[in-house]
């Protein structure tokens, strides 16, 4: 974004309803070198964006060179990194943090459970920069498979305010771009894990293709617009509580171009149809399915939280139906009274919610509770609350560190097939970092928990468990060697967990890990 073009870009995107913006900026620029910190630039980009009245979702970029190694690539070896600059970012107060962006689909050999433990760093030193620090929210995870099930394994929900993912049609399949089975998958894995926190699709939008230095055709800037309205309606309906569409810039990436600005920083259709959706959806209360339409239709209405009920019909085939209310076209045109043809291009109906005599409302099996997204003004209740501080337990943090030799395999953009754990030989050793990223020294107790399959894994010392003293804001590592015996098959995972507590008997969140004999 070109600094010049900020103010203009702000204000076109206020105008266009939206109350977020998801931004970031790279760390190695920001923290050059170990302490010395430098986002003057970025901080001026956030005070332009708040000035037009946006919140500002901040994300973190991968970590500085300086603090990688072989074996941690692409986050700091020593998490302490992770806090200090989480909590810098975080007292300049923007509205929230991601905590990074798509790790599940890097080329890297991060695993789950080693960006676990660099959320709850990151995540402690967000919550401890104020006494209302901003929103926690997790990475924006690009696809439901291992690497998130084995961050889930490893208690980060319980650091979080918000829940993050992305959901992207299927570029392969011909026609109209579809909304993808994301957002189901997400809601039904937060509510097998019992996460009471808002779900926030931090990225959504159409795959265009087109040239480096082209424009859209016509037909692709029209596809975009529908897609624009169907992904944000279909998002709500699943019970996103706010959904971002990437992007709003002029965006050409990899042959694909996402913005909602041409080139030349001018609206494309999708920015009047995204418009006239705000203007329209209000407060944008998802409270049913319309019944009673056609084959091929459908219905999806919403409480406008201005004693409105507003229903947003498409079909794939035009059909001829009989609405009670005023309908308004894909980009906000009123209508003639009387039958509309819904067709591939969403229309609205709205009507007044306590006399409104169109078809009612089914009610879902499961209620979604007052969703809105990014779309909504900011003087609707916001979608999350930073959580009480965390205890002393949760500030102990456990991280296992493998020599880069047993680093797991690369994850090939997340489509790596299994095994996807650590590569372990007979015998392997391994360290287990313990943080205490508390504000004073406490004794931890650390164990492996038992692997069972023909692995046994002890400390160094010969000891079952070790109770060892960590300083505040130290780090102490204490070794571990992992055996496999004969009867343990190659190539298959199995899970390594550490659990730990303090003299109080208050448990420290685990760590999991995958393993594989290789």
């Amino acid at each position: 974004m070109p600094p010049s073009r900020l103010a203009d870009f702000a204000a076109a995107v206020r105008d266009m309803g939206a109350g977020w913006v998801r931004d970031g900026q790279s760390w190695p620029a920001a923290e050059p070198a170990p302490g010395a910190y430098d986002t003057s630039h970025h901080d001026r980009r956030t005070r332009t964006l708040r000035a037009h009245g946006l919140a500002v979702l901040d994300v973190l970029s991968p970590a500085p060179e300086w603090s990688m190694t072989d074996a941690s690539l692409p986050l700091p070896a020593d998490l302490r990194h992770a806090y200090r600059y989480a909590r810098h970012l975080a007292a300049a107060a923007p509205e929230a943090l991601q905590l990074s962006n798509e790790p599940d689909v890097d080329t890297t050999r991060s695993t789950g459970d080693a960006h676990a433990a660099f959320v709850k760093a990151a995540a402690l030193g967000i919550k401890d920069a104020a006494p209302e620090p901003c929103l926690v929210v997790l990475p924006g995870i690009a696809q439901t498979g291992p690497f998130q099930d084995l961050m889930l394994a490893n208690d980060v929900v319980r650091y979080a305010d918000v829940w993050a993912f992305h959901g992207y049609p299927d570029p392969t399949e011909p026609g109209e771009p579809r909304f993808p089975g994301a957002a189901e998958e997400q809601h039904e894995l937060a509510r097998r894990h019992q996460a009471r926190v808002p779900l926030w699709m931090t990225e959504c939008g159409a795959f265009q293709k087109a040239r480096p230095g082209e424009d859209l055709t016509p037909e692709q800037e029209m596809v975009q617009a529908r897609y624009v309205v169907r992904s944000m309606v279909e998002g709500l309906a699943a019970g996103n509580d706010r959904q971002f569409w990437f992007a709003g810039p002029p965006l050409h990436d990899d042959g694909v171009y996402f913005g909602l600005l041409d080139r030349d920083f001018r609206p494309l259709p999708a920015y009047s149809a995204f418009a006239a959706l705000t203007s329209l959806l209000g407060a944008a209360h998802f409270t049913g399915f319309a019944p009673g339409l056609p084959d091929g239709a459908r219905g999806f209405v919403f409480d406008s939280g201005r004693g409105e009920r507003v229903m947003v019909l498409w079909a794939e085939r035009p059909v001829r139906v009989d609405v009670a209310g005023v309908a308004y076209d894909l980009m906000g045109r009123r209508l003639r009274a009387g039958p509309v043809t819904v067709s591939r291009d969403p229309l609205y109906v709205v009507s007044p919610s306590a006399s409104a005599t169109g078809p009612a409302p089914v009610a879902l099996a499961t209620p979604v509770a007052s969703a809105h997204s990014v779309i909504s003004a900011p003087s609707v209740r916001a979608a999350a609350r930073p959580r009480a501080r965390l205890s002393p337990a949760e500030h102990i943090v456990l991280a296992q560190r493998f020599p880069a030799r047993n680093a797991a395999p690369g994850k090939d953009d997340g489509d790596a097939p299994p095994p996807y754990g650590y590569r372990l030989g007979r015998r392997t050793r391994m360290v287990v970092d313990v943080y205490n990223f508390g504000a004073t020294a406490c004794h931890v107790t650390l164990a492996a928990r038992p692997v069972g399959d023909g692995w046994s894994v002890r400390a160094e010392s010969g000891r079952r468990e070790e109770r060892i003293r960590v300083p505040a804001g130290g780090r102490v590592g204490i070794g571990f060697t992992v055996r496999a015996g004969s009867s343990v098959r190659r190539r298959t995972d199995r899970r390594l967990a550490f659990g730990a507590t303090l003299d109080d008997h208050s448990e420290v969140p685990a760590s999991v890990a995958l393993i594989h004999l290789k």
